[in-house]
């Protein structure tokens, strides 16, 4: 008995060709990006003085995140939106510390609050489509509620950028729990694996 010849319908598109470029982008920026790191890192300890590499590394990192991060994982606005958030805190703190001024204590607070804005106006407005991208807001928000906490227990200066990141965080959470309840609490269960 002779089996017949079986044929095989390709459903994938086919696989264009792309320059090296196109295809190495990410990698070629990751290169240009560490060897500016080292650099910039090289001057400073030749020439000494204020650690001055130590801020362009930490831009370099938030132009990085801001850019060119894909995350394999999650990779959606409100993640891209909370990252850069982050890393802009950071990068303010890094920049406080290595030019001095006590600023940051002030200003990290209203781009945190900023972020979380901007991240959950995103988050609400478009429910439906972003309803399982909410951890990456709520541990933002969690960041919000430390953030109050250590100014209402005394290790943090409580201030109106600290009052309204508290109350930001607060919105949030009630805002999503009233209009959402059903829903967040199915899916955070889904993301728990309760």
């Amino acid at each position: 008995m002779q089996i017949p010849k079986m044929q095989v319908h390709i459903t994938y598109p086919e696989i264009q060709a792309h320059s090296f470029w196109r295809r190495n982008h990410r990698e070629l920026m990751r290169a240009v990006f560490v060897f500016a790191a080292y650099a910039c890192a090289f001057i400073n300890i030749a020439l000494g003085g204020i650690p001055w590499a130590l801020a362009a590394i930490g831009g370099m990192a938030v132009l990085w995140i801001a850019v060119f991060y894909k995350p394999l994982v999650e990779n959606t606005a409100i993640k891209k939106i909370t990252d850069v958030g982050i890393a802009a805190c950071l990068y303010l703190f890094l920049l406080d510390e290595v030019l001095g001024g006590g600023w940051s204590a002030l200003v990290v607070p209203i781009v945190l609050f900023a972020d979380l804005i901007v991240a959950g106006t995103f988050f609400l407005a478009f429910f439906k489509k972003e309803k399982r991208n909410f951890l990456p807001l709520f541990e933002l928000t969690l960041g919000g509620f430390v953030a109050i906490l250590t100014g209402l227990v005394g290790w943090n200066k409580l201030d109106w950028p600290l009052i309204v990141v508290g109350s930001v965080s607060m919105a949030l959470v009630v805002l999503t729990a009233a209009l959402h309840w059903k829903e967040i609490k199915v899916e955070f269960r889904k993301k728990m694996h309760w």
